[in-house]
């Protein structure tokens, strides 16, 4: 007995081991820190700091970063896009409609360090300056005023309606339990999901313009006997508060920034009439703003090595097939549906870009109209899908009622049914003579025995 207990031991610690190795940290399992990235063959040579990340080129609608993009994150101030939303589809006026600001909305922000536009108890402010104070300073009182005015004097209801919205975008992984982002353990989102709430809010006018704006100046009211100037959280657009962030090309969005969320940022960059949006969370606050690093070497990165080519043009052939049924034509060229221009490497030539024609049929069968969408072909770069495209018939092919006749004959007599008929009637004759065969066999028998009796 002395000798097993050690045995056990060294299993267990050996059990404890295998698994300590096999367990995946919280919020770690998918994520690629550090790894080279690449797309298209070009690889982006600077490290993102992001823990999430998602940028698409609105041109073409491509994606050309992702990085965790489907992990829960804590979304801060990324909540008042979503409240932004349902303000703006509310159909209200901006400027006629005053909203008095109900005094127990201060008692939540009281003592939490929320950013603020100096908005106050009772004061009388129109619905565009409160957008703007949401947006540019992410005030967040503002956020709670909204809330409470269009939830009909509930938050809780204003914040229902706001995951409802969510899902309706097809937001999977968001959750919100206030409507200005300061910390919850509920409240979480996800760069993709940030993306469609985002690329939505943007189709909302004036979202864009207010959310891009660097600096306004907000009206005198019964709390402020003169206007005063707010500027955007965002100082990478402007020169004089960016410092060493200063971006020429960005515009926007929102920020979003708590102890627990890190640096949250939602940006646009144009240059050359090239268009991105991109969403980074988790980013590190110290030493330097890494949200603004990650976004100034993701945007350098795609301005630099990226261009909007023509790659395929609809009096290009494709590809030849052969067409079953028709008098007119036994074969028809394949060609794209539309001229087709996408955001590949500058220095690729589009003639070196790879076409996969595996999904072509060998034939097809009349009458095909001319335009008819027959399959899809593939383009490629360094094997990497980036484009499918559908290819049409170049001309029309009438149907041939005779050949589809013959077709049909031949078609039973190569079929199934065709086979499992012979092979009925070849049993049925089997059978039939086996039977004759025994008939006769038995009728001899029985005049054999009929005249021996008769003798």
């Amino acid at each position: 007995m002395k000798y097993k207990w050690p045995r056990v031991t060294a299993l267990l610690l050996t059990i404890v081991m295998v698994f300590s190795f096999l367990t995946v940290p919280a919020g770690a399992e998918g994520e690629n820190e550090n790894s080279e990235y690449t797309y298209a063959g070009i690889k982006l040579t600077e490290t993102i700091d992001s823990k999430a990340a998602y940028m698409v080129n609105l041109d073409t609608g491509t994606v050309m970063y992702r990085k965790n993009e489907n992990k829960q994150m804590y979304p801060a101030s990324f909540t008042k896009i979503m409240t932004a939303i349902l303000v703006l589809e509310s159909g209200a006026d901006l400027d006629s409609t005053v909203i008095t600001a109900p005094p127990y909305i201060f008692d939540e922000l009281y003592g939490l360090g929320a950013s603020t536009a100096d908005i106050r108890p009772n004061e009388e402010v129109t619905l565009r300056d409160l957008l703007y104070a949401l947006l540019l300073p992410s005030a967040c009182e503002a956020g709670s005023i909204l809330a409470d005015y269009f939830g009909d004097g509930s938050i809780q209801n204003f914040v229902d309606k706001m995951n409802a919205k969510a899902a309706e975008l097809g937001c999977k992984n968001t959750h919100f339990v206030n409507a200005h982002g300061l910390h919850s353990p509920d409240q979480y989102t996800t760069a993709y999901d940030m993306y469609l709430i985002t690329k939505h809010a943007m189709t909302l006018s004036p979202f864009l313009e207010i959310a891009c704006t660097p600096q306004y100046t907000m009206a005198a009211t019964n709390k402020h006997d003169s206007t005063r100037n707010i500027y955007h959280s965002n100082s990478m657009m402007s020169k004089g508060r960016g410092g060493d962030y200063y971006y020429p090309y960005i515009k926007g969005i929102k920020t979003g920034t708590t102890d627990e969320a890190g640096k949250n940022l939602v940006s646009m960059a144009t240059k050359d009439g090239y268009n991105y949006l991109l969403i980074t969370m988790g980013a590190a606050a110290e030493p330097r703003n890494m949200s603004y690093v990650d976004a100034i070497n993701l945007y350098d990165w795609a301005f630099d090595n990226f261009q909007i080519k023509t790659v395929m043009e609809t009096t290009e052939t494709v590809a030849e097939i052969t067409v079953n049924q028709s008098w007119d034509r036994d074969h028809m060229l394949l060609t794209p549906e539309q001229d087709v221009k996408a955001l590949i490497p500058t220095v690729v030539d589009p003639s070196s870009i790879q076409r996969d024609v595996s999904e072509v049929p060998e034939s097809v069968t009349a009458p095909i109209e001319k335009g008819q969408v027959i399959c899809q072909v593939k383009l490629k770069l360094a094997d990497d899908v980036f484009e499918t495209v559908n290819l049409v018939a170049s001309e029309e092919a009438k149907r041939s009622t005779i050949l589809m006749a013959w077709d049909g004959v031949k078609g039973f007599f190569s079929s199934f049914w065709f086979k499992l008929l012979i092979g009925v009637i070849i049993v049925l004759f089997a059978a039939y003579l086996t039977f004759m065969i025994m008939y006769n066999k038995k009728r001899k028998k029985n005049k054999v025995i009929h005249r021996k009796r008769k003798f």
